[in-house]
């Protein structure tokens, strides 16, 4: 009887071990595993380029409404350009003619 208790023990043991080492190995994978994750995401260019991407984007969409906004700001200035062109042409007319004592 004992010596089969003691190989009954032997066996229990013998499969603990056996867990242990595989639950060892699978918590090695594990780390392993998390280790080249975590080394990918932080050499990872992906996310940079990303936001290079977006940024250029924005850029550019930022220098194509400048340009929107200088043409319409020199079309505005040409009209009033003309517009006090005109006035001082008629402003002149009106002073040539009081001069002169036409009106």
């Amino acid at each position: 009887m004992p010596t089969e208790i003691r190989e009954t023990i032997r066996e229990i043991e013998g499969e603990a071990e056996q867990l242990i080492e595989k639950a060892r190995a699978d918590a090695r994978d594990i780390l392993e595993d998390a280790n080249k994750q975590a080394r990918e995401i932080l050499s990872s260019e992906v996310f940079m380029d990303e936001v290079e991407s977006e940024r250029g984007r924005i850029i550019s969409e930022a220098k194509e409404e400048a340009k929107k906004e200088i043409e319409k700001s020199k079309v505005i200035s040409k009209r009033i350009s003309s517009t006090v062109a005109t006035k001082i042409d008629t402003f002149s007319q009106l002073m040539a003619d009081q001069i002169r004592g036409i009106n």
